[in-house]
């Protein structure tokens, strides 16, 4: 009984372990409450300042919360409705599009003249005599009745006219007609981009039986691009008119434009006139002298605003007749094609021109030019499906109905039977968040991403399925729908996506078997109708039960392949066997999500491509990783609402390289997805090009592209996406090219707003964009595009796995996979060769470091090659995408006649500042190479000096005792390593001095430095005894005395064993030594672990004491867990080394070398790797990785020194969780303490390491506790003090200010470089240099003397950047990288010092062990003058020293005696007391004097 009730007892321990967890619990829920209600108010803020009311037929009187402007709009729509009233009955024709054609001369003659209209690019005139290749039409038209009505597509071509009734109606659409405009957003909110509002211009079409004469479409319109060819022209037409002189005062400007991306569907853009004219008469004199842009109203001048945009997009009109006979369970289709909408008891139904049938996805409509050859027979040929040609002729006529279904999804969850409409409900602001969310990353208005409309749809699903509920708050339904889009399998693709998975013991193939199980995993998603559940509206929807009765009916529903339901079809014609693996064959790239209407006849998410579901739902996983605060955001407050919905993350930012391909260069493509002409790629016909016919040209190639790219990088990319509209640089204006113009102006010039989307003026030949037709099978080819007037390029990005992209070796299938050895070999093309591995198994490989010769390539390597890329900038990936783009996107005749451009990383050149060009016979060219040479020696020194300090019996002098052969009376224990150059951060590696024991390296010897810049800084810690002295001063001479004792240790033993290591004097101070070895000039200093003991066991310690204690601790103990921190990063991340180098390079060009400590560099580079540190594993792509290019590492640095927030953030590094939950807390309540309430005080840069606690030299080695210590560890930690160690007293505010400036102007640089792809190589160098302007902001320079100037490639204001030309080579006549010429002249020294070596004779054997005069100068100035001026440098080639003189320090103070030095009375203006004042002219003089012997020059810049 004891025994039980004791078990039921709990200890002191337990119940103590209890209430910490269960605190803890309750400290954790305390905290997801206070995040939760923060990000709730936060958000309630955004949705407050972004909403935004614009009601179509609203009243001005009784709608008080919609915008001030919303008459100005309702008014304008009623100019554009009464401009396209007074539309004339006409007929049209493909010439209406042509840019300079007959009908314009003629349009001419008839009064309607339309200016800007000429000719584009030298082509003639359509008239029917000249070739059809000069003529350029405004629009692409594709179908298969204007190729025939082409001259010279047959003896007699077929003219094609259709009649246009002028009869169309406007219907508000999308966001402007949803109830309380949903999704509608201000300009801020937008993008910075002005809204723009969705009309529907609908025309009518026959209802089926042909009774309509007006019809502008019908019949077999739905084939072969004859409805959108119809479309185009009837846009171009109405743009014409709306564009006439008569309208302009009202309409302003009209720019054709995309709808929604898709280059086959042509809609009009308008902006409002900014310029309002009165109603008062106006001389022609007063006209002339007002100035255009500017109202006159009294005597005052105002300028309008360009509030929005409107857009025209065209539909077809749906005609409403009663069908009272309906059953309220029979489908809203009948067989006659009539969809139906509205209540149940009275069905309306509306007539469609196409059959739904032809709606089907497996159904073929674009059959231009994919007909049966004449050896095949018409019964036999089989046409290829065209699914996304069907969705879009299906969202023809849905444009009204869409909007509906959204409108009727808010009334019947919010309002019901309500009559009173709120302005906004959690719908409305949901769609806001989710819009916002999505257009800070790029996920918004492309051609193959969200819109507006599609995020609304999905809305509309979660309500009506209940997943998100009436009640639940905009917070909670935005984290459903994160939840939704991320966990969804979309393409059918998150298990496993590669052939392993794939039996090859089936008789089918493995592309048919891997397309199966994709199928089987896709999602596909149907709205519930009003009243039925998802599984309801399937059961009851006319066009599924249609598409049953069509597959029975049909030949062929015994084969097993044909899906026997409608969903199962959309599933099959929406996927393909694309995948990560280049062993399965695939020819087409047109996967898409599915997500039905209620009718079941369009799929909204058609246009959504592969590459951007992944990225959108990586974004999505991390969305909810921060609302659920799984991620640390390192800030005080605010950080989840800052991450979602203020950090912008477009496609400049988000990958690790970008790559630009010449579209010129693409191989012309048949719309049956063949080549023109020979195919010199070996196979590249089959791999992309076979769904030009469903998803048009430019879609095909774009996805085609990154398809390929996908397939053939596999696992050495997490990402691969092509750059589209609504990703760009959201920093710009998109209303700079319309505010203040003249509409003569702006109706003239493409716009171009931070979302590059495509418009194209209507009037103005010189920037208009054209096509070419041909009758010769393939679809219409863009002949000017805009893009810097450079080639038109496509931007692919790519996220490259730093783990994987070093892979040499791509293996192929087992040779018995016939069809995956076909893939393969029609991948890699005659890369592809059979290779014996060492398991037995021959098969077909890629080998990628081979030399160019031996590849057998048909790249060729017409750029340097750096040592590093494939550590830096992921070199094997960038001969991979060379190689793809070669083979399978460059027309074969370029490649034969060598004009074929070779694609390459944008700013790859920047590796050129840290390494050297790859040379098999290069010393200095590796930098790896050169860190690693230095770390095995230090690796046989500590060895040496280990081994050589254990003590042995000596019986020579005729008694035992132990000494060892150093001669040191204690053994070292531990050698460790401090100095950047032993953890891959040097940006000049040390190279081995022939005079310090240094090996051949092929360099001339005959001149080499008698100076080494500085030595290799390590420690040495003896074993513990008793016998170190208790005294302060006595410990210092024991220190000194043990350096002494190894300095005659190392000299005896040179003499008795040969030691050819050491060389070079042995130079021994009272803080270190100094000595070569192996060529490296070291410095060794003395840990005593005692010295810290007896230091911290003072009681009343004085401040030299206290200070003492702190450098000891920073030097010997903070020094060692920071190299050994980073060094782990930079071996687990190859990249994070280079990019250290690069910012050292980039702080020290514009002259802050020793105020932004290299330490302090290595930490902001180490937390870019590191943080958000270890995540979970998932299979979603992370976009938290860490980058693995330089380029990509260094711009990220750049950011983060331009945009954390120094004054109220502290920058926690923590890349090995050693610091805790309560060591955070900890920091920030000590950080807000240290700042103070105006947030003025303390560091300016708080940085804080896991090192950088007071006690942490108690703990052994770099263990830090608070990560697996016990309980009681823990425990007395809790009161520890953070504070920042490397950071505590540089930089400067001033300082950091002016690196935050720099930076943020670099970063702007760098990525204007990547997104103009600049022509000049060596653009990006303006990123490291200071301008001369620059230099005239400084208060003085000081010249320094040449003879004292090393390296002069390092400049800041002329830099040495030229890579790979022959001028630059080197002294076996190969190319040079700045690098490499940098380092050889370091070698060489200064001139006065260089030591000449013979072969046999040595004449001078001297070396300086550290030669930095101007940073001893600077060190000088500094410590004498800091409190005058600022004093500014460049390390590596300190031609100036810059001084900025401190304001306080001119400031009138009172006389005194003590304090007189550089002082001279106040001339005027007397104050209290304020007698003198700082004599800048003393302090010169003063500078001019301690600096004489290096100084050259002074130029004082200003005066005070």
């Amino acid at each position: 009984m004891m025994a039980a009730s004791q078990a039921h007892i709990p200890t002191d321990r337990a119940a103590s372990s209890s209430a910490d967890t269960a605190a803890a619990t309750s400290n954790s829920n305390t905290d997801a409450l206070a995040r939760s209600n923060l990000l709730r108010l936060e958000t309630t803020e955004l949705i407050k300042e972004a909403t935004l009311h614009l009601h179509p037929n609203g009243n001005d009187s009784s709608i008080h919360y919609e915008a001030k402007w919303a008459p100005m709009v309702r008014g304008y729509i009623s100019n554009v409705s009464k401009a396209l009233s007074t539309l004339d009955r006409c007929t049209l024709s493909p010439d209406v599009c042509l840019i300079s054609s007959p009908s314009a001369a003629a349009a001419a003659s008839s009064g309607v003249k339309e200016k800007g209209m000429e000719q584009l690019g030298g082509a003639r005139t359509g008239d029917g005599s000249g070739s059809s290749n000069n003529n350029m039409y405004r629009v692409p038209l594709q179908s298969d009745k204007f190729f025939k009505s082409l001259p010279g597509s047959s003896n007699n071509p077929t003219p094609w006219t259709f009649p246009f009734s002028g009869q169309v109606k406007l219907v508000p659409i999308g966001s402007y007609a949803h109830i309380g405009n949903a999704g509608l957003t201000n300009r801020h909110a937008n993008g910075n981009v002005v809204p723009t509002l969705d009309l529907a211009v609908l025309v009518k079409g026959d209802g089926g039986d042909g009774s309509n004469k007006d019809a502008f479409v019908g019949g077999k319109d739905y084939l072969n691009h004859r409805y959108t060819d119809k479309q185009n022209i009837l846009a171009v037409h109405i743009a014409k008119q709306l564009s006439q002189k008569k309208h302009r005062s009202k309409i302003g400007s009209v720019h054709l434009t995309r709808v929604f991306g898709d280059s086959r569907k042509v809609a009009l853009l308008l902006t409002p006139p900014t310029i309002e004219k009165d109603d008062k008469k106006k001389s022609g004199k007063d006209k002339k002298k007002r100035k255009r842009g500017d109202i006159e109203d009294g005597g005052k001048k105002m300028k309008n605003k360009l509030r929005f945009h409107v857009r025209l997009i065209f539909g077809v009109e749906q005609q409403q007749k009663q069908d009272h006979d309906q059953s309220e369970d029979e489908s809203s289709i009948d067989d006659e094609g009539s969809y139906s909408h509205g209540n149940k008891t009275n069905m309306a139904s509306f007539s469609s021109w196409i059959p739904t049938s032809r709606l089907f996805p497996n159904r073929s409509n674009n059959r231009c030019f994919d007909k049966p050859s004449t050896n095949d027979s018409t019964d036999a040929f089989h046409y290829h499906s065209t699914p996304h040609y069907n969705n879009a002729l299906a969202e023809s006529l849905h444009l009204h109905s869409t909007t509906n279904l959204i409108s009727n999804t808010i009334s019947d969850v919010f309002f019901g039977s309500n009559t009173v409409v709120t302005p906004t409900t959690t719908f409305h602001e949901t769609l806001l968040l989710i819009k916002v969310w999505a257009l800070q990353r790029g996920l918004l208005r492309g051609h193959d991403s969200f819109t507006t409309t599609t995020i609304a749809l999905l809305l509309v699903y979660l309500y009506r399925t209940k997943s998100i509920g009436k009640r639940m708050g905009c917070v909670q339904a935005f984290t459903t729908f994160m939840k939704f889009w991320s966990e969804a399998d979309w393409l059918g693709e998150d298990v496993a996506n590669t052939a392993a998975n794939v039996s090859s013991t089936s008789e089918e193939s493995a592309a048919a078997q891997f397309l199966a199980s994709k199928v089987k995993r896709k999602a596909a998603f149907v709205i519930p109708a009003d009243g039925r559940n998802e599984s309801q509206t399937i059961g009851h929807c006319s066009q599924a039960r249609r598409y049953r009765e069509d597959i029975r009916n049909s030949s062929s529903e015994d084969d097993k392949n044909v899906p026997m339901t409608l969903l199962d079809c959309y599933k099959q014609h929406f996927t393909t066997a694309a995948s990560s693996s280049s062993s399965i064959p695939s020819d087409t790239h047109s996967d898409s999500p599915i997500l039905l209407d209620p009718t079941m006849t369009i799929n909204y998410l058609a246009r959504l491509s592969p590459s951007f579901v992944r990225e959108s739902r990586a974004e999505a996983y991390a969305a909810l990783r921060f609302i659920h605060g799984q991620e640390h955001d390192g800030g005080v407050s605010g950080g989840v609402f800052r991450k979602l919905f203020l950090e912008t993350n477009r496609f400049w930012t988000r990958y690790d390289a970008y790559v630009r391909i010449p579209l010129s260069c693409v191989p012309k493509m048949t719309q049956n997805g063949k080549k023109r002409g020979k195919n010199g790629g070996g196979g590249a016909q089959s791999v992309w090009g076979c769904d030009l016919d469903d998803i048009g040209l430019d879609e095909s190639v774009c996805r085609g592209i990154v398809g390929v790219l996908h397939r053939a990088l596999g696992d050495r990319i997490t990402a691969v996406r092509a750059f589209t509209s609504g990703n760009g640089d959201i920093r710009k204006d998109s209303t700079s090219f319309s505010i203040g113009q003249s509409i003569e102006n702006m109706s003239t010039k493409p716009m171009e707003d931070s979302d590059q989307c495509y418009c194209v003026p209507i009037r103005g030949g010189a920037s208009a964009t054209g096509f070419t037709a041909a009758a010769r099978g393939r679809p219409p080819q863009p002949t000017v595009r805009r893009l810097n007037d450079d080639d038109p390029c496509l931007v692919i990005g790519l996220r490259i796995n730093s783990n994987t992209s070093r892979r040499v070796v791509d293996r192929g299938p087992p040779a018995e996979d016939v069809e995956g050895s076909s893939a393969f070999v029609s991948m890699w093309g005659d890369l592809a060769q059979l290779r014996r591995f060492q398991d037995g198994a021959i098969v077909r490989a890629v080998v990628w470091n081979l030399p160019a010769a031996s590849r057998n390539s048909n790249v060729v390597d017409s750029m340097p090659q750096f040592a590093g890329m494939d550590r830096s900038m992921g070199g094997i990936v960038e001969k991979v995408v060379q190689h793809i783009v070669k083979l399978h996107f460059t027309e074969s005749k370029l490649v034969k006649k060598g004009k074929a451009k070779q694609v390459s990383f944008e700013l790859r050149n920047m590796v050129g500042f840290v390494d050297g060009i790859l040379g098999s016979t290069k010393p200095l060219s590796d930098s790896f190479v050169l860190h690693k040479n230095a770390m095995d020696a230090f690796t046989d020194l500590s060895e040496f000096l280990r081994q050589n300090s254990i003590a042995i019996v000596d019986n020579s002098m005729g008694k035992e005792r132990k000494v060892s052969k150093l001669g040191l009376p204690l053994k070292i224990d531990e050698v460790e390593p401090l100095s950047p150059s032993l953890r891959y951060s040097s940006l000049f590696p040390p190279v081995p001095h022939p005079l310090l024991g240094g090996s051949d390296l092929g360099i001339d010897k005959r001149k080499v430095s008698g100076a080494v810049p500085t030595p290799i800084m390590i420690q040495i810690r003896f074993e513990g005894s008793s016998k170190w002295p208790s005294s302060l001063n006595a410990m210092g001479a024991a220190k000194c005395a043990m350096l002494i004792q190894l300095a005659e240790g190392i000299e005896k033993m040179k003499k008795s064993d040969n030691l050819d290591e050491f060389d070079g004097p042995i130079d021994v101070t009272p803080t270190h030594l100094d000595m070569g070895y192996r060529g490296f000039a070291w410095r060794i200093i003395v840990r005593a672990d005692q010295e810290l003991r007896m230091l911290k066991g003072l009681r009343n310690p004085n401040e030299e004491a206290k200070a003492l204690r702190l450098g000891l601790i920073n030097r010997h103990v903070r020094g060692s867990m920071h190299h050994s921190l980073i060094h782990a990063v930079h071996t687990r991340h190859p990249s994070s080394s280079s990019v250290v180098r690069l910012a050292h390079r980039w702080v020290s060009s514009h002259m802050l070398s020793d105020m932004i400590p290299q330490e302090a560099i290595e930490l902001i580079v180490a937390k870019i790797y590191t943080d958000p540190h270890e995540r979970a594993a998932s299979n979603m792509q992370n976009l938290g990785v860490p980058p693995s290019t330089i380029a990509a590492g260094f711009l990220r640095f750049l950011q983060v020194l331009s945009t954390h927030d120094w004054a109220t953030e502290p920058l926690i590094v923590d890349p090995q969780n050693h610091i805790t939950a309560h060591d955070r807390e900890l920091i920030i309540a000590q950080f807000i303490a240290a700042r103070g309430p105006d947030e003025s005080k303390g560091p300016a840069m708080y940085i804080i390491s896991p090192a950088d606690y007071d006690g942490v030299e108690e703990m052994t080695g770099s263990k830090v506790v608070g990560d697996g210590g016990s309980a009681e560890q823990v425990g007395s930690l809790t009161d520890k003090v953070w504070s920042p160690t490397y950071t505590s007293k540089f930089p400067e505010r001033v300082v950091l200010s002016r690196a935050a400036a720099l930076a943020r102007c670099s970063h702007d640089h760098l990525t204007s470089c990547i997104m103009n792809g600049s022509s000049s190589e060596n653009s990006w160098v303006a990123a490291f240099q200071e301008s001369s302007a620059s230099l005239t902001s400084y208060s003085a320079l000081l010249r320094i003397d040449d003879a004292f100037i090393t390296d002069a490639g390092c400049c800041s204001t002329n830099a040495d950047s030229v890579i790979g030309d022959a001028s630059k080579q080197g002294n076996n006549g190969m190319p040079t990288s700045p690098f490499e010429r940098s380092l050889l002249k370091r070698y060489s020294g200064p001139k006065d010092l260089r030591r000449k070596i013979y072969k046999n004779l040595v004449l001078e054997k001297g070396t300086l062990h550290e030669w930095n005069p101007i940073k001893s100068l600077v060190s000088e100035l500094r410590s004498k003058f800091s409190e005058y001026a600022v004093f500014f440098y460049n390390e590596f080639s300190p031609d100036i020293i810059a001084l900025i003189w401190r304001p306080s320090a001119f400031v009138p103070k009172s006389f005194s005696v003590m304090m007189s030095e550089f002082q001279s009375p106040v001339l005027k203006l007397w104050k209290d007391d304020s007698l003198v004042v700082t004599n800048a002219d003393d302090l010169i003089n003063e500078i001019g004097h301690i600096g004489r012997h290096l100084l050259s020059d002074i130029k004082v810049m200003d005066g005070v």
